[in-house]
Order: C-alpha cells, then sequence, then structure tokens
C-alpha cells in the first residue's frame, strides 16, 4: 500500500510539472476606437491623435498652424475596444494573464464587464491575472483613457500648491507631450506599446539578470540571478545556463535561482572606435522533472567595466568615464524621442539614426528625462554598434510630489525599467532627473511657496532623487547612479570646475561664442545654439507665402519665445544678414555649426580637464526650428557634419589670441601616433603665404598643443583674405581654419563647375572651382550626402558621393557664402 501511495504521488507531482513553454497571444491586431458613436478601426501600438488623423478626423498638427485646432482632443475620453477568441492551446494552460507594455497614461481597463485596472504610469508594465474571467471565445477587452489633466488639477487642489513644470508633474508620462521650447503639444492617450495575453501552468521565468562579478584576462566570472514564479509544490526544476545545471526544489512559492558561470579567454565589449562592441549569447534553459523544456533564450551579454570618475582634485572634482579601464572622452548629443507620435518610429528609424550617430564619430548619447525609457529595439542596437548612453529617469525641468503613492508609483516604474534595460552593456549611467536640482536653486522656484511648503517640495525631491532611484539602481544594477544633470547651474561658480554642466549663457543669455573657450567644465552635458531645418522641411509644414520668420506657421514651428531674434541677434555679429527667407535658412544652418564646432573643439582640446561633451540636441520630434543637428527626417544640419569631423578620431583644433594661434592635434586612437605635420597660409586663390613642416608625436586618448604660430611671423598677411590649412601627411587628415568672421572675409566671386555620375548606389558629384567656395552646400536630391557645408579649396577637386535613388535628370543646386557676400 505505502509503495502504492508513493507511485502514485509521484504520478501527481509529474502530472503538476509536465508542462511546455508559456504560450503567448499577441493582441495588438482589430482593435477599434469610438469617436463621436462609430466604432473606427485602430492601430496598436498607437495613439488617438494617430487614430485621428488616419482617418481624417483631424488635420496633421504638424502642419502649418493646425496644432491648436487639434487641442480639443486631450480634453476628451477615448474608448477602445477588442473582441478576441483565445487561442486553444492558451485556453488550455492553467493560468492566463495580461501584459500591458505601456498604456498612456490613465486608464480603466475592463475585460467581460468586470474592471480588472486602473492604470496610471505610461512607462509601467502591467500585469494582471484574468484566469478567473477570459472565455474560449468571445473576449471583450475596453479600455477607457481618461483626460489627464482633469485629474492633475484634482491633484494639484489636493496638495494645495501647483510645482514648478506645472500639471505635467502630476502624472507620470512623457513630459514633452505638453509641449517644450521646441516641442508640439500633443498630450496623446492610447495603447502606446504592446498588448499579449500569457497562458502557463503554474510556473514562469519573470526577469534574468546576468551580473558580472570579476573580468580577468583569461577568464569572467558571472551570476545569472533568474526570477520566477511559481504554484507548483514539490517537482524539482533543473536551470542551465551557458552549459551548467542547478537544480531548484520547487515549494510553490515564488523566488530566485542564483547560476554562477565562466567565460573562457572573454572578449571584451568596447564602444566605437575603441575596439569591437562583442556581444555574448548566453543560453539559458529551465527543465522540468518530467523534461519539458518551461523556458528556452539566449541572453546577450557584453563584458565590460564601468567607472564614473568623480574624485576631488586640486581644481575641483573631476567627471569621467572609465570603460574597462580606459579613461574616454565621451563626445556625443541628447537624444529625444524621434516623434510625437511613437508609433511611427520604425525600426529603419532606430537604425538610420544611430548609423548617423557613429558616422558623426560619436560614442555617447544621452536619453533626456522629459522623454521616454526608448524602445528595447534601441538599446540593442546601442549594443551591437558600440554606442554608449546615459539614461535618464523621467524627469525633467520640474519639481515633483513625494507622497507615498507617488514613490510607489515611481518605484514601481523604476523598476520595471531598470530590470527590461540592466542586461543592456551600453547603458553606462542612470541620471535622476534634467535641471531640477538647478530650477530649484537657481530660476527662482521657491520664490511662489511660503517656508512650509518650501520644505516640503525639497524633501520630496530628496525621496524621489537622493533615496529611492539611486537605493534602485544600487540594488539592481552595477552602474552608477547621478542626482541631477547638471550638478550645479551656471550661477554657481563651482559648475565650471566640479560634475557635470549645462552652459546656456550662450543662446539663453545671448553671450557669444568665444565665451565657450572660457567656461570648460568638466564635462558638458547640455549646451547648444538653433537653426532652422532645410528648406525641403519647411515645405512639408509651410507654404510660400508663409516664409517668413514672423508668419504665424513659422512662428508655431519656433517654440522658443525669444528664438528666431536670437537667431539673427548672433547672425548679425558674426555673418551678413539675407534678407531672402531661403538664404536666411541657409545662413542660420552655418552660424549654428560654426559656433557649436567652436564650442566642441574647445571642450575637447582641453581633455583631461574636461572629459566630455554631449551637446543639445541630437533630434527632432517633428519639423521645427531647434538646436538639433538632424532635422525631423533625418536630414543632416551644418551642425552634424561640422560634428562629425570636431569629433573626429583625430583632429585639429586651434585656439587664437591677440598674439598668435595655438595649434593643437587630439587623438582618440588606441596606440600613439607619430606624423608630419604641414601647416600651409594660402590666399583665396590658392597661392601660398607661409609654410611649415614639423615632426609630431601624440599619444593615445590624448591633446597636445603642437604648434604656436606668432602674428608678427607672417609678412604680407591679410586675414580677411586667407585661411591655414592643417595637414597630417601620413594619415591625410585635413582641416582648414579661417582667421576672420566670416562677414569680414573677403570672399572671391566665382563659378563651381559640378560633373555629375550616376552609379548603382547613387550618384558621384565632382566640384571645383578657381577660388576658394566657403560653406558649399549642395542640396536638390533626397538622400544622405557623404559631406556638405564643407569648404572647397581652390583648384582642388572634391568629390562627394549621395546614396539616393534618384535616377534621369539631375537638378542640384549650390549656396554657398560666396555668393551670400555678392547678394548682400
Amino acid at each position: 500500500m505505502r509503495i502504492l501511495t508513493t507511485f502514485f504521488f509521484l504520478l501527481i507531482c509529474l502530472s503538476l510539472f509536465s508542462q511546455k513553454e508559456n504560450i503567448y497571444q499577441s493582441l495588438n491586431e482589430n482593435w477599434k476606437f469610438n469617436f463621436k458613436g462609430k466604432w473606427l478601426d485602430a492601430e496598436v501600438p498607437g495613439n488617438n491623435y494617430s487614430d485621428l488623423i488616419r482617418h481624417e478626423k483631424i488635420p496633421n498638427p504638424f502642419v502649418g498652424t493646425n496644432e491648436g485646432e487639434v487641442q480639443w482632443v486631450k480634453n476628451e475620453i477615448w474608448e477602445y475596444e477588442l473582441v478576441f477568441d483565445t487561442d486553444i492551446d492558451l485556453w488550455n494552460k492553467k493560468k492566463k494573464e495580461f501584459i500591458f507594455h505601456g498604456l498612456d497614461t490613465y486608464a480603466e481597463v475592463f475585460l467581460n464587464n468586470k474592471k480588472i485596472l486602473d492604470a496610471n504610469n505610461q512607462f509601467r508594465i502591467w500585469e494582471i491575472d484574468v484566469t478567473d474571467i477570459l472565455k474560449e471565445r468571445n473576449n471583450k477587452l475596453n479600455i477607457r483613457f481618461l483626460p489627464p489633466i482633469p485629474i492633475e488639477n484634482k491633484k494639484i487642489k489636493k496638495q494645495g500648491y501647483e510645482l514648478p513644470g506645472g500639471t505635467r508633474t502630476m502624472t507620470r508620462k512623457a513630459g514633452f507631450h505638453y509641449g517644450w521650447d521646441w516641442g508640439i503639444t500633443l498630450t496623446t492617450a492610447g495603447i502606446w506599446r504592446n498588448v499579449e495575453l500569457i497562458g502557463h501552468d503554474g510556473f514562469q521565468i519573470k526577469d534574468v539578470y546576468i551580473e558580472q562579478l570579476k573580468i580577468e584576462k583569461d577568464k569572467a566570472f558571472l551570476q545569472a540571478h533568474i526570477e520566477y514564479e511559481t504554484t507548483v509544490i514539490n517537482p524539482f526544476c533543473e536551470f542551465i545556463v551557458n552549459g551548467i545545471s542547478h537544480t531548484q526544489f520547487m515549494n510553490g512559492k515564488n523566488g530566485k535561482v542564483i547560476v554562477p558561470f565562466e567565460i573562457n579567454n572573454p572578449k571584451l565589449w568596447w564602444p566605437v572606435g575603441q575596439g569591437t562592441p562583442y556581444l555574448y549569447e548566453i543560453p539559458i534553459e529551465v527543465i522540468s522533472q518530467g523534461q519539458d523544456l518551461l523556458y528556452q533564450s539566449k541572453e546577450k551579454v557584453g563584458l565590460r567595466t564601468v567607472e564614473l570618475v568623480t574624485d576631488k582634485d586640486k581644481l575641483g572634482k573631476q567627471f569621467y568615464f572609465k570603460i574597462n579601464g580606459q579613461a574616454l572622452f565621451m563626445k556625443g548629443a541628447n537624444y529625444i524621442p524621434q516623434d510625437n507620435l511613437q508609433n511611427r518610429v520604425t525600426e529603419s528609424h532606430y537604425k538610420r539614426l544611430l548609423q548617423d550617430v557613429v558616422d558623426a564619430n560619436m560614442n555617447m548619447i544621452r536619453v533626456w528625462g522629459g522623454g521616454i525609457y526608448e524602445e528595447d529595439r534601441f538599446y540593442e542596437l546601442c549594443d551591437s554598434m558600440g554606442i554608449l548612453v546615459w539614461q535618464d529617469f523621467m524627469f525633467a525641468c520640474a519639481m515633483y510630489p513625494g507622497d507615498k503613492d507617488y514613490l510607489e508609483n515611481v518605484r514601481q516604474e523604476a523598476v520595471d525599467n531598470i530590470k527590461r534595460l540592466r542586461n543592456h552593456p551600453s547603458i553606462v549611467l542612470w541620471c535622476g532627473n534634467n535641471e531640477n536640482s538647478e530650477g530649484w536653486h537657481r530660476w527662482g522656484w521657491q520664490d511662489a511657496f511660503n517656508r512650509k511648503e518650501k520644505k516640503k517640495v525639497w524633501k520630496a525631491y530628496k525621496n524621489n532623487f537622493k533615496k529611492l532611484l539611486p537605493r534602485l539602481v544600487e540594488e539592481h544594477t552595477q552602474l552608477p547612479y547621478w542626482e541631477s544633470s547638471p550638478q550645479f547651474g551656471r550661477g554657481n561658480p563651482r559648475h565650471q570646475f566640479e560634475g557635470d554642466a549645462h552652459y546656456w549663457g550662450v543662446w539663453h543669455d545671448a553671450e557669444p561664442f568665444e565665451v565657450l573657450a572660457e567656461k570648460v567644465p568638466r564635462f558638458m552635458s547640455e549646451f547648444g545654439f538653433q537653426s532652422f531645418p532645410q528648406m525641403s522641411t519647411i515645405m512639408t509644414f509651410a507654404e510660400e507665402k508663409d516664409w517668413s520668420l514672423e508668419s504665424d506657421v513659422m512662428n508655431g514651428h519656433q517654440k522658443h519665445p525669444r528664438g528666431n531674434k536670437l537667431i539673427k541677434e548672433y547672425m548679425e555679429r558674426d555673418y551678413k544678414v539675407p534678407s531672402d527667407f531661403e538664404d536666411f535658412v541657409y545662413v542660420s544652418q552655418v552660424l549654428q555649426a560654426d559656433g557649436m564646432a567652436f564650442g566642441l573643439s574647445a571642450q575637447r582640446r582641453n581633455q583631461p580637464y574636461c572629459m566630455g561633451t554631449l551637446y543639445w540636441q541630437l533630434n527632432d520630434c517633428w519639423p521645427v526650428a531647434s538646436w538639433s543637428s538632424r532635422d525631423y527626417y533625418g536630414n543632416w544640419k551644418a551642425l552634424h557634419y561640422a560634428a562629425r569631423d570636431v569629433f573626429a578620431p583625430i583632429a585639429f583644433s586651434l585656439d587664437k589670441d591677440s598674439l598668435g594661434l595655438d595649434i593643437y592635434v587630439i587623438s582618440d586612437k588606441i596606440e600613439d601616433i607619430s606624423d608630419e605635420m604641414h601647416l600651409t597660409i594660402m590666399d583665396f586663390s590658392g597661392n601660398e603665404i607661409w609654410h611649415e613642416t614639423k615632426d609630431i608625436e601624440v599619444r593615445d586618448h590624448s591633446s597636445k598643443k603642437v604648434f604656436r604660430l606668432d602674428w608678427k611671423a607672417l609678412q604680407n598677411f591679410d586675414p580677411q583674405s586667407t585661411f591655414i590649412q592643417c595637414e597630417l601627411k601620413k594619415k591625410n587628415i585635413k582641416s582648414i581654419h579661417f582667421f576672420e568672421k566670416t562677414k569680414n572675409l573677403n570672399l572671391p566671386k566665382g563659378e563651381i563647375t559640378v560633373n555629375v555620375t550616376a552609379n548603382e548606389l547613387g550618384l558621384e558629384v565632382k566640384l571645383k572651382s578657381e577660388y576658394l567656395m566657403k560653406d558649399v552646400y549642395i542640396y536638390g536630391v533626397d538622400g544622405k550626402y557623404s559631406d556638405n557645408y564643407f569648404s572647397l579649396l581652390p583648384n582642388k577637386e572634391k568629390t562627394i558621393f549621395i546614396t539616393t535613388d534618384a535616377r534621369g535628370e539631375i537638378q542640384l543646386q549650390i549656396n554657398t557664402m560666396n555668393q551670400i557676400h555678392e547678394k548682400y
């Protein structure tokens, strides 16, 4: 009898755990949304604005002055509905759960007329057990999205005061949806990420985290943390990681298994420019006692170490990154979401943008805190391309609540996203917020509060950014945490000597670009200057009658209150100001590029004092005049070409003063360089005025002054009619620099001969001129240009390539600064 009982006990155990992998059913298809009583097809992932545009219920908000005509959308309740059958294999599972990967934002969710969720955070992943509610056939899933502003106003009334940043601070939602000084106001609602149904038999893997314990030359020591949920009792489960097996007894409770493993002769993951971003695929399997495969995956892992060095020194406090023990100068930009309507951002958008990052010789981007935690694919591409990511938590330019419910909501949001992203080797920093601390201490925010309220607001800040978030980063990752960017605002003299800096004296305070060479911080994490997008982009939202800085359309696509005025003011200082709108747009891009390149070069040559620069901003979320270096459609502005040149692995940097010119060579190479340097001053006809040759040596990862040119050593030198060419002969690296402001240059009249040849990849364009042609801008064909906004040397042919599908009659057009001088 005892033997028989034991047999039946084992049989029951095996049946309890005789199961296969979890079953997933996508619920992205066949949604509808309610528009004035009619049910129309909806897209998921998506949002209410995209659905309304697709059904032509609202005009395109990016065009003309349509933004104002669509603001009513944010004040309505939007209802979405899905009727679906449960897949038969999933229906046969013992437990069924919904996973909503993103609901924007206040949402009441009903399944078969029973409320299953009240969502209140765009950034959280919502998982709901629906085992007892789900039907095999004819399920009805309804989601009601409530307008956020009335809810926010109720919270403000209960709180007793409005926080800096306005109503948006009360909602965990992308800040830029409420508008920014570069962004349209589109306060979206909808199912913005995937919806799926999962079925399992009482066991599922919830998270896999690969922790790096130690990396030695011949061996790497790691361990896999595998979190699981189970209701199964007694059977054993085998967890196999990279061939290493661990057996776990299932006691019916949720748990975690830790499996140590090793990698022999490890290959390190290196950022772009420093080596190969090598990725391992770590196989993971979970097998039941009955030998069923319960779980299988391959986790991509990059072996690398990260250190943020903030040690004190005699000048203040350092701020730099060490990757695999190597101190690196960070070159890059701040990234915002690529579209206000996130569902329009595709795989090709991500690939194109990140390739543009690499092509501009950047090694880091900062995911700014007023946007979103990006899609998995974004980080996967960064991993494979070797792009480092500074990741903000989604808090920006505001103060936030600190009540118990709000902090718990933030905690869940942070845990969801830290766990989702922590295996990505590209992410090297978590930052608490963007400019919140600076705003509180320097922007006059405190003036709106009495003493008791100030204390409460600052306590909330500390609970969010000094306690909760750093604790979660430490608990769940091996990465450094930085409380707020910048550490000190420019009103605090310490900003230049400690931590990271956002320097906005240039632009907001209308300081000259020359200040950027004087006020070099330890790490520049923001600075910028605006320009207009190219005319083909402007034509997508403005008719010719609106091509004026004063038109309603152009003002609607300039979100900074002084933007156009500042562009013109700076232009008057250094350039001839065109009266023609198209010429003005062209000169605005040259102005932005020259000014920003001056600052980027100054910061880079001042290493190791300064160890990074991330300009504001990389991209746009709609067609607009902004600080971006590539516009909404991915077109490179002049700045992106200039950044590519300044960020080149080996680059010249020139520093001019009243007595002469210092010439630096900067190298990011992993080896020392030695070369023969040629310095040549020529006039605009190509006649040589002065020449010097010198052998130089520059150490790896360094900046070195290699030459000092005294003005008094030059004869027959007219700075308004000459330029200097710097060349490294062996490396074939050349760059040219001018001695005077562009408006003071005696640029000659001249013609450019152009020869265009088509090939299977696009167009080969050869250009030549008798005279120097400054800031040559070629346009007229959609495509990727190998170079643009360059100076064409006298009597030297230059070849550029345009990757394009355009064929047939080609109508290339050219603008130059020489032409601007001739016209104006």
